[in-house]
C-alpha cells in the first residue's frame, strides 16, 4: 500500500493506515497527542513498520536524551517484524538509528538519501527539517524543502504544512519577502498552520514590525493557539515585541498563562522561559522569583539532559544564574568539560565550539565580571548558528554582550554590536534605546 501522498507503506491494513494517518497530521499541525494515537494502533497492529517508525521519528524530534529510549525500543520493534521492510521503511531507519546514536549530521544526509527517491516522504522531511533547525543548518532548513517542492502542489495532501516549513527556512536565510509570502500561501490552504504563522511571525520579528507582530499573533490567535502543543513558543514570540515596547505586565501576564503556566519539563518549553526571563534580567526587571521555578526544573532534568544539547545546556543555565544560584550555575558548566572530553556524536563538537563559550559567559555576566562574559561570547558570536536554534533565539546572545558592554564601560563597542539592531530594524524601539544608554 501507499500513504495518502503516495509513500510506499509495507502494510496492508486500511483501518491501521487511518490510525497512522491521523497520528502523522497532529505531527505536522501540533493538535493532538500523535504519540497516543499511534499507541492506540500498534496496540492492535504491532507488526505495522511505518507506524514505529513514525512513532520512533516524533519521538527523536523532542531534542531530549530522556526520549531516546522509547525511541530505540520502537526501531528494535519495526526490525523484529517477519515481514520484509520496503526500501523507503530501511533508508528511514537507518537515519532514524544515526539521529539516536548522536550522529545528527549523518542522519540529516541519510534523510536526504530517502527523499531523493521518495520526495513526498512527509515522515522523513519532517524530521530532518526539525533537525535541521536543532543543527542550526539555515541553508538546508530551505533547501531541504526546496528539494523536494516540484513534487508537491495542493492537489496532495499536507501542502500547507511543506509551504510552512518552506517559508521558516526561507526566513533563516534572509530571504524575508519570499518567507512571508510561502507562509501566507500556507496559511491561505489551512488558517491552523501554527508553523506557518511561526514563519510569518520570525519575519516580522527580524525586520523589526514590532506593531504588525502584536496585531498578526493577536488577530490570529484562534488559529494558532486553540489545542496547539507549539502554542506556548508563539506566546513567547508575542512577549517578544511586547518587550521591544517595555510592555512588562503583559510579558509576564503571558508567561504565567501562556508560556509557562505549570512546571512543564519539556526541554522546548524551558528554553522559551529561561531565554524570556533572561532577556528580562538584561533589561532590569526582577525575574527571580519566576526563574526559581523554571531553574528548580532544570535541576531535576539535569541527569537527564545535561550534556546531551548544548542549547539546552546554555538556557539551563540562565534559568539557574537568573535564579540566584549561580554556584550550581557554574557546576552545571564545569561538567561540559566532560561532553567535550569524554562525549561522542555531533554534540560534542557543538559544545566545544560554541555552547561551553557560551554558557561560561552566562556565569560570568551573573557573577558580574562583564569583561570576562565579552571574553567568552565575543569571539563565538557570529559562529552561535552551529549549535541550533532560530536568528530571533541566538539574538539573546547580542543582547547579553551589548548589556555587559555597556555595564564594563566598553561604549564603541556596545555601538557597534547595537548599530545591526537600528540598521536592520529601524523601526524597533529597543535598538535605539540601547544607542541612548551607550550615548
Amino acid at each position: 500500500m501507499n500513504d495518502v501522498r503516495g509513500t510506499p507503506i509495507s502494510y496492508t491494513n486500511p483501518a491501521a493506515l487511518d490510525g497512522y494517518e491521523a497520528a502523522l497530521r497532529s505531527f505536522q499541525n501540533y493538535v493532538g497527542d500523535p504519540l497516543a494515537t499511534l499507541d492506540g494502533v500498534l496496540s492492535e497492529h504491532p507488526d505495522f513498520r511505518a507506524a514505529q517508525l513514525l512513532r520512533a521519528a516524533i519521538l527523536l524530534t523532542a531534542g531530549e536524551r530522556r526520549a531516546l529510549g522509547a525511541a530505540r525500543r520502537s526501531l528494535a520493534a519495526a526490525d523484529a517484524i517477519r515481514t520484509p521492510p520496503n526500501e523507503r521503511e530501511k533508508g528511514l531507519a537507518r537515519a532514524l538509528r544515526l539521529l539516536a546514536d548522536g550522529d545528527w549530521h549523518a542522519a540529516c544526509a541519510a534523510f536526504d538519501d530517502v527523499l531523493i527517491e521518495q520526495p513526498t516522504d512527509v515522515v522523513t522531511l519532517q524530521t530532518a527539517h526539525l533537525w535541521d533547525f536543532f543543527r542550526g543548518d539555515a541553508l538546508n532548513l530551505r533547501n531541504r524543502i526546496t528539494r523536494v517542492l516540484p513534487h508537491w502542489d495542493a492537489t496532495v495532501p499536507g501542502y500547507s504544512y511543506v509551504l510552512g516549513m518552506h517559508a521558516f527556512g526561507l526566513e533563516e536565510c534572509n530571504q524575508y519577502p519570499q518567507a512571508e509570502q510561502a507562509a501566507r500561501r500556507a496559511l491561505d490552504l489551512e488558517r491552523r498552520d501554527g508553523w506557518a504563522v511561526h514563519a510569518v511571525t520570525h519575519v516580522m520579528e527580524m525586520t523589526g514590525r514590532i506593531d504588525d507582530g502584536i496585531a498578526w499573533l493577536d488577530g490570529r490567535r484562534a488559529d494558532w493557539a486553540p489545542g496547539s502543543t507549539f502554542a506556548f513558543h508563539n506566546f513567547w514570540h508575542l512577549a517578544l515585541f511586547h518587550l521591544d515596547t517595555q510592555n512588562y505586565a503583559t510579558i509576564l501576564e503571558l508567561f504565567d498563562n501562556d508560556i509557562y503556566p505549570a512546571r512543564n519539563d519539556a526541554c522546548v518549553v524551558l528554553v522559551d522561559a529561561s531565554s524570556l526571563l533572561w532577556r528580562l534580567l538584561l533589561d532590569g526587571v526582577d525575574v527571580a522569583s519566576r526563574a526559581t521555578i523554571v531553574a528548580e526544573v532544570w535541576r531535576r532534568r539535569a541527569d537527564d539532559e545535561r550534556g546531551f544539547y548544548a542549547f539546552n545546556d546554555v538556557h539551563a543555565t540562565m534559568a539557574l544564574c537568573a535564579s540566584g544560584a549561580i554556584a550550581e550555575a557554574r557546576d552545571w558548566v564545569g561538567r561540559l568539560d566532560a561532553v567535550v572530553a569524554d562525549g561522542h556524536g555531533a554534540n560534542v563538537a557543538m559544545t566545544a565550539n560554541v555552547g561551553l563559550p557560551l554558557a561560561q559567559a552566562v556565569v560570568a555576566f551573573a557573577d558580574g565580571d562583564y569583561a570576562g562574559a565579552i571574553g567568552h561570547a565575543l569571539p563565538i558570536r557570529d559562529r552561535a548558528y552551529t549549535f541550533g536554534g532560530s536568528h530571533a533565539q541566538r539574538d539573546v546572545i547580542t543582547l547579553t554582550l551589548i548589556e555587559a558592554a555597556l555595564r564594563s564601560g566598553r561604549r564603541n563597542l556596545a555601538r557597534h554590536l547595537i548599530a545591526e539592531r537600528t540598521v536592520q530594524k529601524p523601526a524597533s524601539a529597543w535598538g535605539w534605546r540601547l544607542l541612548q544608554r551607550a550615548g
